[in-house]
């Protein structure tokens, strides 16, 4: 198709097409009837083809203007969407509220650099924090109740999903611990009481680590099972426990504790975060939306060597 043919052009075809009628094509678009005719004979001209033909109770499209339909309606619909909702959206002047999921170490370790990114160009915008419980997250996302969520597991669904970045797991240990070269030892795995993350939290790999390392090592049941993370340095240092956790975020917020990171005694496990929003076959995306996810990848999404502060 021609570049010079005007897109505006193909917004008043889809009206046209969807409501049958010119009239009522010009009411939609606000336009006179006479604008919608003279775009319709452009379009006519370009395309060597009558497109629409009266009918009783408007007009009718041809086989030429079905096909055309059937490549440009929805995504110059959502075109016209789009630059319409963003003349409604400003994120300088809106207040708007946007609602994403997160653990307590997303609470803690990522989102106040989302909020540092938002703030550039949308300092009125309010946010709700929703504690994330990875069983019933993805129905959230996909009935549009929060419009966002981070999560280290994948959810199955009828939802987005994208990588925002990976991170690797470690071992918190009690700061007195004697280290092997900054790993932790395999005897002291073995005889250190486990502390661990439920699973509803989102980090299933996590349990899949502790898979790996095989028996002997943990046991399959933890000592001491929380449902968060932020917890774990105060047991960890206060009382000899040892957790295996996403070390990136721990770098950031284990520092003032009695506890220290080493790396594990094998290769280390690496894992994804993810993005998870409504997919826009589900619940078209708005303008407001789009700006959200887009301010969440700039805070968070981060080249392969620039080690991640923080993880969900």
């Amino acid at each position: 198709m021609p570049q010079s043919l005007d897109l505006n052009l193909l917004h008043t075809f889809t009206v046209v097409y969807r409501l049958g009628s010119i009239t009522a094509a010009a009411e939609a678009l606000n336009l006179s009837q006479p604008a919608v005719s003279h775009a319709l004979k452009r379009l006519r001209q370009h395309f060597d083809d009558p497109l629409f033909v009266r009918s009783r109770s408007g007009v009718r499209p041809t086989h030429l203007a079905a096909t055309i339909y059937e490549e440009v309606g929805g995504p110059i619909t959502q075109l016209a969407t789009v630059a319409e909702e963003k003349t409604r959206f400003d994120p300088q002047s809106s207040t708007r509220r946007f609602r994403i999921a997160l653990t307590d170490l997303g609470e803690a370790a990522l989102l106040p650099r989302i909020l540092r990114v938002m703030a550039r160009s949308g300092p009125g915008i309010r946010v709700v924090a929703e504690r994330l419980d990875i069983t019933t997250i993805g129905a959230r996302v996909a009935s549009g109740d929060v419009d966002a969520a981070i999560a280290s597991s994948r959810v199955q669904g009828g939802i987005r999903e994208e990588i925002l970045f990976h991170d690797q797991y470690g071992c918190m240990v009690p700061g007195s611990l004697t280290e092997d070269d900054g790993k932790v030892r395999l005897e002291d795995l073995r005889r250190l009481p486990e502390v661990r993350v439920g699973e509803s939290a989102g980090h299933k790999a996590i349990t899949d680590v502790l898979a790996r390392i095989g028996p002997g090592v943990f046991a399959d049941s933890p000592h001491v099972e929380v449902q968060g993370f932020t917890s774990l340095p105060k047991i960890v240092g206060e009382c000899g426990y040892a957790a295996i956790v996403p070390i990136n975020a721990f770098r950031e917020l284990a520092r003032a504790d009695d506890v220290k990171l080493l790396r594990l005694p094998f290769t280390s496990p690496s894992t994804a975060v993810w993005l998870m929003s409504q997919r826009e076959s589900k619940g078209r995306e708005t303008y407001a939306q789009r700006w959200f996810l887009a301010a969440i990848r700039d805070a968070l999404q981060v080249g392969p060597n620039e080690g991640v502060a923080a993880t969900q």
